[in-house]
């Protein structure tokens, strides 16, 4: 279960959680150094601009068109279960980012089979994996990029050496990635995270929540994790809050019913208008 920082158990174990992560990362100089080295020698990207796309189902045929057509502008990055959507054998993209430990370690012979396809994907299309600062990442790609998933959620920082100042989710992630690679413009299409429009009850109060992505649709029961529709909506305003961390004027949110609000807002329709004019 999500920890519930409603209670007082939930705030404890947060406190304790961050002030672990604070002296941890303090005292592991060894990799500190490597992240700092590893980054100071990163070859920048030639392109001004990137296109993250997320897997909300807002990233539909339409986009992927749009953005197809004038992939030779554009850097890619994607990320999680991307492979599977109808358009990634067309937009091969230049960076994928994965986190979560599903991706390396699971009991599910499905998604065992589901990280074999993807570790494929990724290899034969020669795409630059970044990934958590840990070796067991080194089964998707030798040599990833790394950065620091440690989370301190008393801080605000976005550096990727650094442990992070906001909640875990790739999505957000990705968008401390590109903006540490510096680009001039990120565009993001499909982050629609517009989870509380989506939880629902059934007679006995078993919460459950519409996951839709670009690849597809479930139905999960969220009942094992979240204790009631607060303790929810909670970890939800948790992460819209910590989200603003990351508000620059560089990264364009191309969305018409996005339930975030920390980015400079494009419509799709003038995202692929802005597309069809560039030559």
């Amino acid at each position: 279960m999500f920890s519930n920082s409603l209670t007082l158990k939930g705030k404890i174990r947060k406190l304790l959680s961050q002030c672990k992560t604070i002296i941890f990362n303090s005292l592991n100089i060894n990799r500190n150094i490597y992240l700092y080295k590893k980054w100071k020698n990163l070859d920048f990207p030639k392109q001004k601009n990137v296109i993250i796309i997320a897997n909300g189902p807002s990233f539909n045929k339409e986009l992927a068109e749009a953005i197809l057509s004038k992939r030779k502008f554009f850097d890619i990055a994607v990320m999680n279960n991307y492979f599977l959507n109808n358009y990634s054998n067309k937009i091969i993209p230049n960076y994928y980012v994965l986190s979560d430990p599903e991706h390396v370690q699971t009991q599910s012979d499905k998604q065992t089979k589901l990280n074999e396809t993807l570790k494929k994907f990724i290899l034969d299309n020669n795409i630059k994996l970044f990934a958590p600062n840990e070796k067991r990442w080194e089964q998707f790609q030798k040599s990833f990029i790394p950065f620091n998933d440690f989370q301190n959620l008393s801080s605000n920082n976005i550096d990727p050496r650094k442990p992070r100042g906001y909640t875990s989710n790739t999505g957000f992630k990705t968008l401390a990635l590109m903006l540490a690679l510096n680009y001039e413009k990120i565009y993001v299409v499909g982050l629609d995270f517009d989870y509380p429009r989506k939880i629902m009850l059934d007679e006995s109060n078993q919460i459950y929540l519409k996951r839709e992505h670009s690849y597809g649709d479930v139905k999960d029961n969220l009942s094992h994790e979240f204790d009631s529709v607060g303790h929810a909506l909670n970890w939800w305003s948790e992460n819209y809050w910590h989200l603003r961390k990351l508000k620059s004027k560089k990264i364009i949110n191309v969305t018409d019913k996005s339930m975030i609000d920390a980015f400079k807002r494009l419509s799709i329709d003038n995202f692929i208008k802005d597309m069809e004019e560039l030559k």
